[in-house]
C-alpha cells in the first residue's frame, strides 16, 4: 500500500533523516564574520522550520553562543535590522514570494552579510547573480523533509565562523546512533498513527523542545492532511487546558516527555494526564535517553514516521500539499 499512496517515495526520505544533519554539515564551507551579533533568518513553511530546530540545539545542548537570531516570517525584515546584521534567505523551491521580497528590502538596507539557501528558483538565480553566499538544498521533493540537511548546514556555517566550537566526534557517533533506531520508531510509528487515526491529534511538550511539538503538529497538517494543534507545559496548565472542559470532537494527546526536564515540569505532565487522560486520549512518549542532538533527532523521525503511517491509513499520499499550490495559484 505505501508504494502504491506514496508517489515521491518519502518513506526513503524519512529513513534517512539522520544522515542528512551530517551530509548537510559536510556540504560547505561559507562562513560569516566572526563578530556577527545578529543573525536574520527569512524562511516561510517547512523553509522556517530548520532555523527553529537549530535554536533548539543550541540551546538544548548548552552550547556557547552569543549570537541572537531572529525568525522572520513575513514579507517584510523586523524594523531593527540594518547593515551589520547578517541574513539567511531561505527556499526550497527558490520563489516564495514572502522571501524574495525580504531579500529586496535588505538590499535596500544595506545588509553586507547575506546567506542564501535553495533547492532552485528564483533565489538561486539571485544569488548566483549578485554572487552571494549559496547552500545548494538537495533534492527532498517537499521542503519540509529537508530540514536535517539544513539545520547540518546552518550549523557548519556557525562553526566555520568561529561563532560556536562544536567536537565533530560525538556529533557523527549521535548520528549513527540515531540511524542505528531508525527501524523501532517506525514500528513505534505505526503504532501511535493507528491510536491518532479518526481523532484530532494534540501535541504537548516542555518550553525548551516546543519546536519539536511545532514540527509533529505541521507534520500531521501536511504528511496527513488533518487537524493537528501544539503547545506547551507550564503555560498550557494556565489557559488552554480549561477548554477541553467541554469537547466538540475526539482527541489523540501526545505528551512528549524528556527524563532529564525540569522536576516541576514532569509533575506538570503527571497531572494533567491523571486528570485529562481518558477524556483526551493521553499517551506519554519519552524521549529516547541520550545526547539533545540524539533526542532531538529520534523525536523529530518519530514524528515524521507517525504522520506518514497516519496518512496511508487515511489512503492519501503524504507528499503533495494540494491545498497549499491552490492558495498560491490564487495569489497570483
Amino acid at each position: 500500500m505505501s508504494k502504491k499512496l506514496d508517489s515521491q517515495n518519502l518513506h526513503a526520505i524519512i529513513n534517512g533523516l539522520p544522515q542528512q544533519f551530517l551530509d548537510g554539515y559536510n556540504s560547505t564551507d561559507i562562513k560569516i564574520p566572526t563578530d556577527t551579533k545578529k543573525i536574520v533568518f527569512c524562511g516561510m513553511g517547512g523553509s522556517a522550520l530548520p532555523a527553529n530546530l537549530l535554536k533548539t540545539y543550541i540551546s538544548t545542548a548548552k552550547i556557547d553562543f552569543h549570537a541572537s537570531i531572529k525568525i522572520n516570517r513575513d514579507y517584510v525584515l523586523p524594523k531593527a535590522t540594518d547593515k551589520t546584521w547578517c541574513g539567511f534567505f531561505n527556499s526550497y523551491s527558490g520563489n516564495t514570494e514572502e522571501i524574495l521580497a525580504c531579500l529586496k528590502e535588505a538590499e535596500k538596507r544595506g545588509l553586507k552579510n547575506i546567506v542564501v539557501l535553495a533547492h532552485t528558483g528564483e533565489l538561486k538565480k539571485i544569488a548566483a547573480k549578485k554572487k552571494y553566499a549559496f547552500i545548494q538544498i538537495p533534492d527532498a521533493k517537499q521542503p519540509r523533509m529537508a530540514y536535517g540537511f539544513y539545520v547540518g548546514a546552518l550549523l557548519k556555517v556557525l562553526v566555520n565562523s568561529k561563532l560556536i566550537k562544536l567536537d565533530e566526534k560525538p556529533f557523527i557517533k549521535d548520528i549513527n546512533k540515531a540511524q542505528s533506531v531508525v527501524s523501532s520508531l517506525e514500528m513505534k510509528a505505526q503504532k501511535l498513527a493507528k491510536a491518532a487515526k479518526d481523532k484530532v491529534v494534540l501535541v504537548y511538550t516542555t518550553n525548551k523542545w516546543k519546536y519539536t511539538a511545532m514540527v509533529w503538529k505541521i507534520n500531521f497538517n501536511e504528511n496527513a492532511k488533518t487537524q493537528s494543534f501544539w503547545n506547551v507545559f507550564p503555560e498550557m496548565n494556565h489557559n488552554e487546558m480549561v477548554g477541553f472542559t467541554h469537547l466538540l470532537t475526539k482527541y489523540k494527546t501526545f505528551i512528549i516527555t524528556d527524563p532529564d526536564e525540569h522536576s516541576r515540569n514532569i509533575k506538570r505532565t503527571q497531572i494533567f494526564t491523571k486528570l485529562l487522560g481518558k477524556k483526551l486520549n493521553v499517551q506519554n512518549i519519552e524521549m529516547l535517553k541520550g545526547s539533545a542532538l540524539y533526542k532531538l533527532v529520534t523525536t523529530l523521525q518519530l514524528g515524521l514516521w507517525t504522520s506518514y503511517y497516519l496518512a496511508l491509513l487515511y489512503k492519501i499520499d503524504p507528499a503533495p500539499v494540494d491545498l497549499v499550490e491552490k492558495f498560491k495559484k490564487l495569489m497570483k
